[in-house]
Formats: C-alpha cells, sequence, structure tokens
C-alpha cells in the first residue's frame, strides 16, 4: 500500500510536498481509537487532494480496529519484543503439534503450550493500561477477545499475523479450523508458516525472506479473508437465531407476564367489587334502619307536640280558670267587707238604740 504523494494538508502543503501513505497509515493506527475514523477520512481526504486517488480509496476502506484488535495493535507497537517472542513461541507449538503422535511428543506438546501461554499472559498484564488509555467502550469483556487472539495465534491465517506484527489489525485474530489442527496433528505439512520475523522454519521448509512472505501472504489473503468471512457469517447467523429466540423467549415472557397482571388485576377488580356491593348493601340497610327510625322519631315528635299543645291548652284553661277564681274571691272578700262594715254600722246603731231604750226606760 506504499504511496507517496505531493498535496497538501488542508490547503498547506505537507513537509517536503510529499504525503507517505506508509507513514502516514502506520501513525494512524498508533493514534487512539476514539480518533480513528476522524484521522483516516482526514488522510483520505489530503490523500484524494493530492491526486491519489487510489490511495485515498485504500485509506478510506481501512476499518477502525476493535477495542481488543486496537490493544493487539498497541502491544505489538511498545513491546515488539514481547510480540515477536509470541509469534516465536506460536511457531515452536505449531511444530509441537506436528510432532505430538510421536516419541515424546505429548511432552514436547505440553511444553510448548507452557510457554505460548506464558508469553500470553505476560502481554495480557500489559493490556489494562491500554484499555483504560484507549476509551474502551464497546459491549462484552474485551479482555476476553483479547486473551482469544493471542492465544489463536498458532492457528492464525499468515495475512492476520503480518497484520499484528505491524499493528494494523482491525478487527481479533480468528483461530484456524479444525482441519488445520488435525493437519498439523498428523504431521500433514502446515499451511501457515512463521510469521512476522519470527526468524525461525519449520522442520522441513525452506526459510523465507519477508518480502517473498508477505507476497505470499498477499496471495491467500482473499481465501483466507473468504473463510474468515463466511465464518463470521456463520456466527452472525447463529447470534441472530439465538437473539431471534432470546426475543421469542422475551416476548412470551413479557406476553406471559402481562396476562398474569391481567388476571390479577380482573381478580382485584372482582374482589373490589364484591366489597364495594357489601358496602353498598350494609349502606342500604343501615339507611333503611335510620329511615324507620326518623320515621318513629317523626311520629313521636308528632305527638309529643300535640301532646305539648293540648297541655299548653289545659294550662291556658287553668289560668283562666284561676283568674276567674281569683276574681270570686276578690268579689267576695270585698262583699264580706261591705257585710262586715254593715253589720258593725248595724250593732253600733243598735247599740245606740239600745242606749236609748234605756235612757227613755228610766
Amino acid at each position: 500500500m506504499a504511496s507517496r504523494t505531493k498535496g497538501t494538508r488542508g490547503g498547506a502543503p505537507p513537509p517536503g510536498g510529499v504525503v507517505d501513505e506508509e507513514e502516514e497509515v502506520d501513525a494512524l493506527y498508533k493514534k487512539p481509537l476514539a480518533d480513528f475514523t476522524r484521522a483516516r477520512d482526514e488522510l483520505a481526504k489530503r490523500l484524494r487532494q493530492a491526486g491519489d486517488k487510489g490511495a485515498s480509496d485504500r485509506v478510506k476502506a481501512l476499518r477502525r480496529p476493535t477495542a481488543a484488535a486496537w490493544t493487539l495493535n498497541q502491544l505489538a507497537r511498545r513491546y515488539p519484543q514481547r510480540m515477536e517472542a509470541l509469534l516465536d513461541a506460536g511457531e515452536r507449538l505449531r511444530e509441537a503439534q506436528r510432532g505430538a503422535l510421536g516419541p515424546g511428543g505429548a511432552q514436547g506438546l505440553k511444553d510448548a503450550g507452557q510457554k505460548h501461554r506464558a508469553v500470553v499472559n505476560e502481554l495480557l498484564r500489559a493490556a489494562p493500561a491500554l484499555f483504560a488509555e484507549g476509551g474502551y467502550r464497546e459491549k462484552g469483556n474485551p479482555m476476553d477477545r483479547l486473551r482469544d487472539s493471542l492465544l489463536a495465534t498458532p492457528t492464525a491465517s499468515p495475512s492476520d499475523l503480518e497484520l499484528l506484527a505491524r499493528g494494523r489489525l482491525s478487527g481479533e485474530l480468528e483461530p484456524g479450523d479444525l482441519s488445520d489442527m488435525l493437519g498439523l496433528l498428523r504431521g500433514r505439512p502446515s499451511e501457515r508458516p512463521a510469521e512476522a520475523g519470527a526468524g525461525r522454519r519449520s522442520k522441513g521448509a525452506k526459510a523465507e525472506t519477508p518480502a517473498r512472505r508477505r507476497g505470499r501472504a498477499e496471495k491467500e489473503a482473499p481465501e483466507r479473508q473468504k473463510r474468515a468471512g463466511e465464518e463470521r457469517e456463520k456466527q452472525r447467523a447463529a447470534k441472530e437465531r439465538e437473539q431471534k429466540a432470546r426475543r421469542a423467549a422475551d416476548e412470551r415472557e413479557k406476553k406471559a407476564k402481562l396476562a398474569a397482571e391481567r388476571r390479577e388485576r380482573k381478580e382485584r377488580l372482582a374482589a373490589e367489587q364484591r366489597q364495594q356491593k357489601a358496602q353498598l348493601a350494609a349502606a342500604e340497610k343501615e339507611r333503611d334502619q335510620a329511615s324507620r327510625e326518623a320515621s318513629r322519631a317523626a311520629k313521636e315528635a308528632d305527638r309529643l307536640t300535640k301532646e305539648a299543645a293540648r297541655m299548653s291548652r289545659a294550662a291556658e284553661k287553668a289560668e283562666e280558670a284561676a283568674r276567674a277564681a281569683r276574681k270570686r274571691a276578690d268579689e267576695a272578700e270585698r262583699s264580706a267587707a261591705e257585710a262586715q262594715q254593715k253589720a258593725a254600722e248595724g250593732a253600733s246603731r243598735l247599740e245606740a238604740a239600745e242606749d236609748r231604750l234605756d235612757r227613755l226606760g228610766r
């Protein structure tokens, strides 16, 4: 993908008047993950303005790395010796797998596996700080995918291992299929020779220069990518089926929950209606009893009112009779007084008459 293009950067010429595609892309994969898309689009624009449409299209096609892939790239760039040790351990593990069925093969396979895992663990210890630096935002556990990618190096494709060694991965490493593993165990010549500067060669295999290795990796890349794409499509379809089944189960659970809620609400409303009917019946009974008591009270009040009126009239009559009696008594008293006066006057006249008689009789 090498290209040195004369052009401008936002209207100003770049240093030396040349845009070095390889250097710029290499710098692109060093940037923080959050800046990748913006920086990629800016680089593609600069290349297009410089007149290199092919380079611009190649850069524009670069996919933003996943969090795990970005971390793998940074591990390769910042810890090249450890990454070299990982690739070397992966090659040794492949060789051990080929000789696993021979004398001492099991122990050799065990030792190679332990060595490979030790290097993996060493790289994993450096990963958390890189995840934090990259501003991890993806769903799921990135450490699991990073670990799977590191463990997949013995059976990963040459093109993917080449990208890993250069720190330019866009996705996690995919492990080889079952036929690759069986071929290694049966001693079949590996289709995956040593990668990325491992500096070693498989038994019976000729040493390859980096240029030849890259050339072969580029030739094999389309088929590898096709197989990887088919595998990803299978995984995507399986994931979609799983998600569809999960959604269906969730929908059934949701419907069952709604049905249970409706039944509960219906039962609650029925209970409330029964309670309201009972309360209404009790209120009606209480109302009828109160009505009867009010009727009796009204009748009693009417009777008492009439009795009070009668007694009032009787009292008035008694008062009138008392007044008449007092009047008659007063009149009798006056008559008695007059009679007494007249009697006194008669007695006085009688006494006077007797005195005259006595005087005359003498």
